[in-house]
């Protein structure tokens, strides 16, 4: 976990030559398409209502680009309005509308169903200028057109500075402040001549189709929501259960990437079957609760208890409940509502209490190891990328992931059945950790490549059945910053294969470093985020033997103020704090770091002791310093204790986070674990925290 200073050497090839040999994996289609995830909206002003619009199947983007901020035609967005109207599916055949629109362009259609809807005109002349770029004063008129508006006598108590009494489509502009389809800009201008941002062109058509419903009809369509949603559940769940991938109830009242998510949830259905995978979900306490409800979309969230029985090869059973929430978005068709988007999650209904267990090669005997008060999941790192020229090698065995002709990746499996006896006797979870070893090439290679992701979903599928584990920690670190896409997307797909069996998914990601491209910037956290169940943010690693200087491997304000900024992009009940069971020796000449050593908790103890170290409160990094002197040099230790665990896990309570978790077991000492259970449990809220440990720290 800890990081490693990495060497790449670079080779330039004039023609490099990929040649794949024969992986054998399923082939079953299991992995959703990652068409709906435009890559250059992350941040954006308008990012919510395009992720919509995209997911809707209204936005297609180009190679999964967006483009926000570039200008849009006024075919391009004739072809969105066609979409958004649901008239997409209509194909019409006859004489070009207009003059300059040709048979084989790429609009032609479109623009044959808009002008016989009758959603535009065209020019006076016979002509439609479709590369023209379009005005933000014609979007309003269209869509004013396209919501039967433009005929309504209507008045607004707004108004924009440059529209003055006498502008021409002060009728149809009120209409579209009315709707809400036009808020203008901060100056309060409205700039009808000026040529709209792609952006623009669809918070406007998100807005159009967000319309508010009356009063009346507001109720009825309530209903209907919530009738679809249980059978909707309902239905999914009895076909599952019955190994039936059949689920065209589902099929046929979803759309955009909600259809093709149902789409791949009916190829795992099939992949369990293959795999010989058993699992039964039933559904408790069933909450529906319509959000939002418009004219043509509504928004809903479903809570429930969800209780998943496996049933493994050798005739055992393990049986796990959750507490489970799906948020359902939903448009209005001609024939119906139909889902677009469901954002679902499982999630514990307790603080998470999580250790790494380090696995060099092979997995300890743990049947000495004294139980860990408080301890609910332990995650092994078992499974790990690994290049056929790795030091450590590879065995003939190891299934092969990615092949080229420079060589190969394999998946390493250090499993041990003898383990999750161990821990699930103890009451703790197993979530097996899956790792890239920081090696940034067989991430690279891995992650681009479609049939590696799915070979190595099958594995870790495999892995699940063979192990009972009950959940895959992700750990990829040293990541090219080019690669956050498909490593999101490689998440995506793995979450759905996990979730269905009801097998938790967590990643493990850094605090955001705007210069750090490979160990920072290389996360899409809030894509991350919304695929998985958890996000580990690990906040340590502060200093280390990159540092100039000595100092701690995680000051409490440095810790809070890299979690802020990552809660910036994740959900609070989605992430877990990771905590440092080890610090660092700092051996200083005049001042100047000549080594450092990561050490355990005890080992620092040892030393402190054997030099008669001093030892104060270091108010700056929340916790104790010690010094000593050995001839001409000085050793430093920041002390990584009880109160220093304690004061960093307040940070669960005061930010509302889902729990904590530690690298790695064998470096803490045995108090921790009761110091660490009272700061998690003990405390209903960071204010009863602070009142419990009034005075003890300063920080």
């Amino acid at each position: 976990m800890k990081r490693q200073i990495m060497q790449k050497s670079i080779m330039a090839l004039s023609i490099i030559v990929i040649v794949f040999l024969f992986i054998p994996m399923s082939v079953l289609a299991f992995q959703i398409s990652d068409s709906f995830f435009m890559k250059d909206i992350s941040g954006h002003w308008a990012e919510e209502d395009i992720k919509n619009l995209s997911y809707m199947g209204i936005i297609k983007g180009n190679s999964g680009q967006a483009n926000p901020d570039s200008l849009i035609s006024r075919a391009e967005f004739i072809a969105l309005l066609v979409r958004a109207l649901g008239y997409d599916s209509q194909v019409s055949e006859g004489l070009s509308p207009f003059k300059d629109v040709k048979t084989d362009d790429w609009y032609y259609n479109v623009l044959i169903v808009a002008k016989e809807t009758g959603i535009t005109k065209g020019n006076p002349d016979g002509t439609f200028s479709p590369n023209r770029f379009i005005s933000r004063e014609e979007i309003v008129l269209l869509l004013v057109r396209a919501m039967d508006l433009e005929k309504e006598a209507v008045s607004t108590t707004r108004s924009f500075k440059d529209i003055k009494s006498g502008y021409k489509y002060k009728s149809e502009l009120n209409a579209a402040i009315n709707t809400g389809i036009i808020n203008g800009y901060a100056d309060n201008t409205f700039r009808p001549g000026s040529n709209a941002l792609r952006a623009e062109a669809a918070v406007m058509i998100k807005r159009m189709l967000s319309a508010k419903e009356g009063i009346g009809e507001e109720v009825k369509a309530k209903n209907a929501v919530q009738n679809l949603l249980r059978e909707y559940m309902d239905k999914y769940i009895e076909k599952k259960n019955n190994k039936d991938s059949n689920i065209e109830f589902n099929l046929s009242h979803s759309m955009g990437k909600e259809n093709d998510s149902n789409k791949t949830k009916a190829e795992i259905i099939k992949l369990y079957k293959q795999k010989k995978i058993n699992v039964k979900e039933y559904l408790n306490n069933i909450n529906i609760k319509v959000i939002e409800i418009r004219k043509n979309t509504a928004t809903a969230v479903i809570t429930y208890d969800v209780r998943y029985s496996r049933s493994y090869q050798d005739g055992s059973n393990r049986t796990k409940t959750y507490k489970a929430e799906k948020k359902f978005s939903l448009r209005k068709m001609k024939d119906g509502w139909k889902v677009y988007n469901v954002d679902e999650r499982l999630l514990q209904d307790k603080k998470i209490n999580l250790v790494w267990e380090q696995i060099a090669v092979k997995t300890p005997d743990m049947s000495n190891v004294d139980a860990m008060e408080g301890l609910n999941v332990t995650a092994p790192t078992w499974f790990e990328l690994r290049k056929d020229t790795h030091k450590l090698g590879v065995k003939p065995s190891d299934p092969v992931v990615y092949k080229n002709w420079q060589g190969s990746i394999h998946m390493m499996d250090m499993g041990d059945n003898k383990f999750i006896e161990w821990a699930h006797n103890k009451g703790y979870d197993v979530w097996g950790l899956f790792r890239n070893e920081f090696d940034l090439d067989a991430s690279n290679k891995v992650l681009n490549s479609e049939q590696a992701r799915k070979k190595s979903i099958e594995l870790l599928l495999e892995y699940t059945n063979k192990y009972k584990l009950d959940g895959i920690n992700v750990d990829f670190e040293n990541v090219n910053y080019s690669d956050r896409h498909v490593l999101s997307q490689f998440v995506r797909e793995l979450a759905m294969v996990l979730r269905e069996q009801g097998l938790i998914t967590s990643v493990d990601v850094t605090k955001i470093e705007p210069t750090s491209w490979t160990w920072s910037m290389c996360y899409d956290r809030n894509a991350l985020g919304e695929a998985a169940d958890y996000i580990v943010l690990m906040a340590y690693d502060q200093n280390g033997s990159w540092s100039k200087k000595s100092g701690s491997v995680a000051q409490y304000s440095w810790v809070e103020k890299g979690l802020q900024g990552v809660l910036e992009q994740v959900p609070a009940d989605k992430m877990l704090l990771g905590l440092p069971f080890y610090t660092r020796l700092w051996e200083e000449q005049n001042g100047r770091v000549l080594n450092t050593f990561p050490i355990s908790m005890q080992k620092a103890n040892d030393l402190i002791n054997d030099n008669h170290g001093k030892v104060i409160w270091d108010q700056p990094s929340g916790q104790r310093l010690a010094t000593y002197i050995k001839g001409n040099k000085t050793y430093k230790i920041w002390i990584e204790d009880t109160d220093s665990i304690n004061l960093k896990t307040s940070l669960v309570h005061k930010y509302g986070l889902a729990g904590v978790a530690s690298w790695r077991r064998g470096y803490e000492t045995p108090d921790i674990w009761p110091a660490l259970n009272k700061a998690l449990n003990d405390y209903s809220s960071y204010q009863e925290w602070l009142i419990a440990n009034q005075g003890k720290y300063i920080y």
